[in-house]
């Protein structure tokens, strides 16, 4: 655990230098990029928007370097923790999380000039506003967001729509209560009861196929599983990308 909890304070700056810099596009637009990649575009953005010279584009190529190291280590770090943080440690790295994020602003505010930098915390503010209305939805928003899709993809007519809607509403509560079990675990799972979460997750998967295959007709169901495995491959070759 303090291997992790060290790593994770390391690996605070690459998180928010990068959230403050560049946008994250939506999953299906998101670029398969490795992680140089995406420290040199990120690069690019702030060179564009900042009009950055040559040396100080070379000072926040380092900077991005640095904090990509340190992003490794966290995730390595991550890969060997057998425990979750206790409440006072989430406290110390909440505290520390606040001073990374101080000390980047104090590096990056010494790397450009003043109306530079005013540009730069006016894009961090933007895109906080941005990361907050546009990633992070409650249960009910992604549902209701979800149905309309289906129902636009679908052509589902009012009856259809009420079973989905049921249907979704259903899955985000055993969802729901996935995570607060494994939030209130204090241990990793063992392989046997990941093999067995695996395990019930393929059945509970059939159980939704058979259940919307009740509720469509024939084309709508064609389709539906059509789309299905588009969403399926796009994740899996997204998984790709991150290994």
């Amino acid at each position: 655990m303090k291997k992790l909890f060290i790593a994770v304070l390391l690996f605070v700056g690459i998180v928010s230098f990068a959230q403050d810099v560049n946008q994250k596009p939506a999953g299906d637009q998101r670029e398969k990029l490795t992680l140089q990649q995406r420290n040199e575009k990120h690069l690019q953005k702030l060179t564009s928007e900042l009009n950055l010279d040559k040396k100080q584009q070379e000072q926040v190529k380092q900077l991005l370097t640095e904090r990509s190291a340190k992003a490794e280590k966290f995730r390595e770090a991550r890969k060997d923790s057998k425990t979750k943080p206790t409440d006072a440690e989430r406290e110390a790295f909440k505290k520390q999380m606040k001073a990374e994020k101080e000390a980047n602003d104090a590096k990056m505010k010494a790397i450009l000039n003043a109306d530079q930098y005013t540009k730069w915390t006016a894009l961090k503010k933007e895109h906080k506003g941005h990361y907050r209305k546009g990633d992070f939805k409650t249960p009910q928003e992604r549902d209701q967001a979800h149905l309309q899709k289906l129902t636009t993809d679908l052509n589902l007519n009012a009856d259809q729509q009420k079973q989905v809607g049921e249907l979704l509403s259903d899955r985000s509560t055993k969802m729901a209560m996935l995570k607060k079990s494994r939030r209130d675990s204090d241990v990793k799972p063992t392989d046997a009861e990941r093999k067995a979460m695996k395990k019930q997750m393929e059945e509970d998967h059939k159980a939704f196929d058979s259940k919307m295959k009740s509720i469509l007709n024939a084309d709508q169901y064609k389709k539906w599983t059509a789309i299905q495995k588009e969403r399926k491959d796009k994740m899996k070759d997204h998984r790709k990308d991150k290994m």
